[in-house]
């Protein structure tokens, strides 16, 4: 089989979500009050569905709380979870982060130097257990070893509390970007689904005055809400956040390109695969692992033109434009006859539109614009948007949501997608290929890439949590890992690439985490060599959040 892009250096057409700023960002900086309500909101709706829902247990808070880059204590959760609490709500929630400042990575460092005897950074895991579980907020004895056994902060019987206190910090403000990355994914999939209406962060008083529920405002002394105490607190909150890890090590060799079954060249725009497969259906989903995109070198300043009038008032198609729609049209031909037949043109409309056309109307499209053998020419097709853009009386925004959809940005520039022809060979057969429709925001690509991992890959179970399992595949040339979750609960898996060499990953972070839903897999990341002619080594640490 053979996948030959014509345009791109990327060979396969990328499923990595690329975020990106809201309109009302752009427009200006958001002020210091904004910024901290779309924080509340997004570390809120990553508990729930909405923020008119109550947050009804401990758990519920404690978790909340943990996704605005807190981390409470036992002693500060029941100072707001009270035998008399029955719920709490979004605002309540906004006061609460208001009195609870983020832990200071001074405050983190104070509390450990006081067991540091050496003043090393280090504190023997024999002082660490005595504090950990005679002291203060007592931890459990498996709690203390799943500290303890923390893979990337732990050596030679110490605990290494300069490591740890980095990796909390970075673990914080990872928890704090990605629920606010999950808040923009959600407002952009809304936007791509409701067309031309724009979606940004609500308009609001930029002091808007709150309703807290009493048992909150009962609680606005300056000494039930003070920082300073027992500084143990600090530690006990810090300690418990990772409850355990696992820790993959891989050598991978420098790639010369012999006896590899799959190549990703740089500068050929050729990828084929060689093997033997048995009689059956077999699905060939185009993939990237999103680790070498290209990004976007310069902003569009001028949107290009795509119609105008003639001296007669008459609209045409400007040649930029039609240029482009010959090059949708011959991506849509899928069986390459020059002909789009209803099938070809439905792949079209629902990328497009999210509809299909039907007899009906296909018949109408025939009647009225150049048909052969009951399937629509290229003239065709360009008379199909002309009359499009003459029912709209020339405005072009509709035509602008064709070409966003098809990947094409203001310039018209395909920088969204990357097309693809698959060309086919057998010896001993006539094999068919039919494409298919994938369904948007279906997850069939993540599924096929778990079920392959899963079924090639190494497993490593979280230490103490048979349910949360880590599998590892590594190929020719490159590493993918998957997250399966068995529990019944959403699990935060802390991932920290540092010790790595050589490598770049799909996230373009070295530290970072991510959510697993319950009952459910998940594709961690893909790594590659940042250089394939050098050795290069995957040192990867998971690690469970509590």
């Amino acid at each position: 089989m053979m996948a030959i892009s014509p345009g791109s250096d990327a060979a396969f057409s990328s499923q990595k979500s690329t975020l990106s700023e809201s309109p009302r960002t752009k427009k200006s900086l958001l002020t210091e009050e904004e910024t901290f309500y779309m924080s509340c909101r997004a570390a809120y709706l990553t508990v729930f569905k909405s923020s008119l829902e109550n947050i009804i247990s401990k758990d519920q808070l404690y978790l909340a709380l943990q996704h605005a880059g807190r981390n409470p204590s036992q002693k500060t959760i029941d100072k707001y979870w009270t035998p008399q609490t029955a719920k709490l709500n979004f605002d309540d929630f906004c006061v609460i982060l208001r009195k609870e400042k983020p832990t200071s990575k001074a405050e983190l460092l104070k509390s450990f130097k006081q067991l540091d005897v050496n003043d090393d950074g280090c504190i023997l895991h024999t002082d660490l257990y005595k504090l950990l579980t005679k002291r203060g907020e007592k931890m459990t004895r498996e709690e203390v070893n799943a500290v303890i056994n923390l893979a990337d902060v732990n050596a030679d019987g110490k605990f290494d509390y300069m490591k740890f206190c980095k990796l909390y910090m970075t673990t914080n403000e990872q928890c704090l970007k990605t629920t606010l990355e999950k808040l923009e994914v959600d407002s952009k999939l809304r936007r791509q689904q409701f067309g031309s209406h724009i979606e940004g962060f609500p308009e609001r008083d930029p002091s808007p005055v709150r309703k807290p529920s009493p048992r909150i405002i009962g609680k606005t002394d300056p000494e039930t809400f003070s920082n300073k105490g027992d500084t143990r607190s600090s530690l006990l909150a810090a300690s418990r956040k990772f409850k355990t890890s696992v820790s993959f090590t891989i050598t991978m060799g420098a790639n010369s390109n012999r006896n590899s079954k799959l190549t990703e060249p740089n500068s050929i725009k050729v990828f084929g695969w060689t093997g033997e497969l048995g009689p059956g259906i077999y699905w060939l989903i185009p993939s990237t692992t999103g680790c070498r995109l290209r990004k976007e070198i310069k902003p569009i300043t001028k949107e290009a033109q795509l119609v105008c009038r003639d001296e007669t008032g008459e609209l045409f198609l400007t040649k930029e434009f039609r240029s482009t729609l010959s090059d949708i049209f011959e991506i849509i031909d899928l069986d390459g006859n020059g002909l789009l037949s209803l099938e070809e043109y439905n792949f079209f409309e629902l990328r497009t539109s999210g509809e299909k056309c039907d007899e009906d109307a296909w018949a109408v499209c025939r009647d009225n614009f150049d048909t052969k053998k009951n399937e629509l020419t290229r003239q065709g097709f360009m008379d199909l948007n002309l009359m499009e853009a003459n029912d709209r009386e020339g405005d072009p925004r509709d035509l602008w949501v064709t070409l966003l959809s098809m990947g094409y940005n203001k310039a018209l520039e395909l920088t969204e997608a990357c097309p693809f022809v698959i060309d086919i060979y057998a010896d001993k057969c006539k094999p068919r290929i039919k494409a298919v429709h994938m369904e948007p925001c279906s997850g069939q690509l993540e599924k096929a890439i778990c079920k392959s991992v899963l079924n090639k890959g190494d497993a490593k179970v979280m230490d103490g949590y048979e349910n949360i399992i880590v599998h590892t595949h590594k190929r020719d040339t490159w590493i993918t890992s998957v997250i399966e979750n068995k529990s019944d609960n959403k699990v935060i898996i802390h991932i920290n690439n540092e010790l790595s060499k050589n490598c770049i990953n799909n996230r373009g972070l070295n530290i970072f985490a991510v959510e697993v839903a319950p009952k459910s897999t998940m594709v961690c990341q893909h790594v590659m060599p940042l250089n394939e002619r050098q050795e290069w080594l995957y040192n990867c640490v998971y690690s469970l959040i509590s």
